[in-house]
């Protein structure tokens, strides 16, 4: 393997803090499925430590979930939910106590394991990439660090991807603990974790904080090939100048292969995956559709068409791509990795993708807003029926001993070797 993969870096680096409020309307079309389920790794639970540990019988409860509210949520259903004809039409709603006990009754159990609400703040929050106040990192049952966000507390403090939690203010690490000083911002928390069989200790305090969704680098490898490596977590409204920013340094520095990094990316905004398919393969297919959304027969006016846009960032070179995928890539990236396979080569390297082939459209009311499925998301050859799931060119593990951005890591490092070859690398 030394002999075969030798890069260098030419360049990397994390993009700006958006400052711009980047809010979509709330009809926007999207595709969002934000939590992530089920990550391929080690351990096959994720937590954040933004989740709230509580009564699960308080957690069903809503005070602000009334009447009205749910014959609203009810009527939603019967009309521009996707499975419509699928809904009991004889319920009683005084039996639900918040809206996702409602959704989750109702909901098209062979298909839909999506639809959902949330407050208008999570909306806020999730779109302008803003904590609710956490430090801002991923791990597993077993309090291995899956992922830090990119300007939380966390990243800064130096905590990395396969940091082992052992304590905290010396106190051996429970979800409580990890959870609790999210009630006192900006107090200072020891953490004392495994790194390399050594256990090192970090000081870090929960925040409110702007986030970023993205990182990229350019390599080269030894026969001057240059290889743009782009990660990408959420398709967020507010991360458009991070693609941007991205794409502008692959452009000049005219990258001949493309890998975008989608593990960990459980979709967002359908606009926001438009904008990432015009700066792929817009040079080449100006004006040519990208994707439709199909919504049910009650419907079909409200059917729209994406197509290509030849930006001035937009890659002219590319005959390819490469995308890193688990089983928690879905909707928006499987959108993406789905409208590019009718114009180019497309590989998948990693596990079968997550399987959302559909989107929603959030309604606003009350208090919350509701994301009902109600269209599917098809390419420019009709197809988008993958509810299984995409399969992978090559397999590969998703190893959190290594940086997400480290050559050496188990699904880069497949990429790099298929470049150089046209062959996955076994056993990896």
């Amino acid at each position: 393997m030394k002999n075969i993969l030798k890069f260098t870096l030419v360049s990397i680096s994390v993009v700006a803090v958006i400052n711009s409020c980047g809010s979509r309307s709330i009809d926007e079309d999207s595709d969002n499925y934000s939590e992530i389920i089920n990550l391929n790794t080690n351990s096959s639970i994720i937590i954040s430590s933004d989740d709230i540990v509580e009564n699960e019988d308080d957690f069903l409860k809503s005070s602000d979930f009334g009447f009205v509210d749910k014959r609203f949520l009810y009527a939603l259903f019967l009309s521009e939910y996707l499975w419509y004809d699928k809904v009991e039409t004889d319920i009683e709603t005084s039996l639900f106590n918040s809206p996702q006990e409602m959704i989750d009754s109702l909901k098209y159990k062979m298909y839909d394991r999506w639809s959902y609400a949330q407050t208008r703040e999570e909306y806020e929050n999730f779109t302008n990439q803003v904590s609710t106040g956490s430090f801002g990192f991923y791990y597993n049952e077993d309090f291995q660090v899956i992922e830090t966000i990119v300007g939380s507390p966390s990243q800064k403090a130096g905590l990395l991807r396969g940091d082992i939690l052992i304590h905290i203010n010396e106190q051996n690490v429970t979800r409580e603990l990890i959870y609790e000083p999210k009630h006192y911002l900006n107090e200072p928390v020891e953490f004392s974790v495994i790194r390399n069989n050594k256990v090192i200790k970090l000081e870090m305090a929960p925040t409110i904080y702007q986030y970023k969704v993205s990182s990229y680098q350019i390599l080269e490898d030894e026969s001057g090939k240059k290889i743009g490596h782009f990660i990408y977590n959420q398709f967020t409204s507010s991360s458009i100048e991070e693609i941007d920013e991205a794409f502008n340094e692959f452009k000049k520095n005219n990258i001949s292969e493309l890998i975008i990094d989608l593990r960990y990316n459980g979709g967002g905004s359908l606009n926001t995956a438009s904008i990432l398919l015009d700066k792929i393969a817009g040079y080449n297919n100006n004006n040519k559709l990208q994707f439709y959304l199909n919504y049910n027969d009650k419907m079909q006016s409200s059917n729209q068409s994406y197509y290509f846009d030849k930006d001035e960032n937009s890659l002219s070179s590319l005959k390819r791509i490469f995308f890193l995928t688990t089983d928690s890539t879905a909707s928006a990236s499987e959108t993406v990795i789905n409208s590019l396979r009718p114009y180019m080569d497309v590989k998948l390297i990693g596990s079968t993708t997550h399987g959302k082939p559909t989107g929603m459209s959030g309604k606003d009311f009350g208090e919350y807003i509701y994301w009902l499925i109600n269209f599917t998301i098809l390419n420019a050859d009709d197809n988008g029926e993958f509810y299984g799931g995409m399969s992978v060119n090559c397999e590969s593990r998703d190893n959190i001993k290594y940086l997400r951005d480290d050559i050496n890591g188990n699904m880069l490092k497949e990429a790099l070797y298929y470049i150089k070859t046209n062959t996955c690398l076994s056993g990896n």
